[in-house]
């Protein structure tokens, strides 16, 4: 008479627990995302464009005001919009050439200005990633775009 084998059972299962962890490996490689270029490069624009109009926003110079401040009294005090402008200009165009330094830029306001340029070093229409930051002071709101 054959006796009653119950080790084969426990080797099936203990070899079935042992290839889940396996197989849960090869299916996470399998989902990996291999061109992270793309998605690299959007999120060192977004934060430098984010750094950026930060910096904007707090730095002072010997005047005690920001560059964001500056501009917004350059925008209300002349009531000639290309004037204006002109002078955001002078103020915004030096402080974004030392920081930002060889990326491309653009910088416009969009509520009152409704999308009007104040300063730009690029097309930004050529761009493939663009970091964009958006910071508003007193009754506008400014739109910082960074691209390589």
């Amino acid at each position: 008479m054959i006796k009653e084998d119950v080790n084969g059972i426990f080797f099936s299962m203990d070899i079935t627990l042992g290839l889940i962890p396996l197989i849960i490996l090869i299916l996470t490689v399998a989902n990996t995302n291999i061109d992270y270029t793309d998605s690299y490069l959007e999120k060192q624009y977004f934060q430098k464009a984010q750094d950026t109009a930060e910096l904007m926003s707090t730095y002072t110079e010997h005047d005690d005001q920001t560059i964001f401040q500056k501009v917004s009294n350059a925008l209300s005090e002349n009531r000639d919009k290309k004037v204006g402008i002109d002078t955001a200009r002078n103020i915004t165009s030096p402080f974004l050439g030392r920081t930002i330094g060889n990326m491309k830029y653009r910088l416009e306001e969009i509520n009152y200005l409704k999308g009007s340029e104040i300063v730009s070093n690029g097309d930004i229409k050529k761009a493939k990633n663009v970091g964009v930051a958006v910071k508003c002071y007193g009754n506008y709101l400014f739109k910082l775009y960074v691209w390589q």
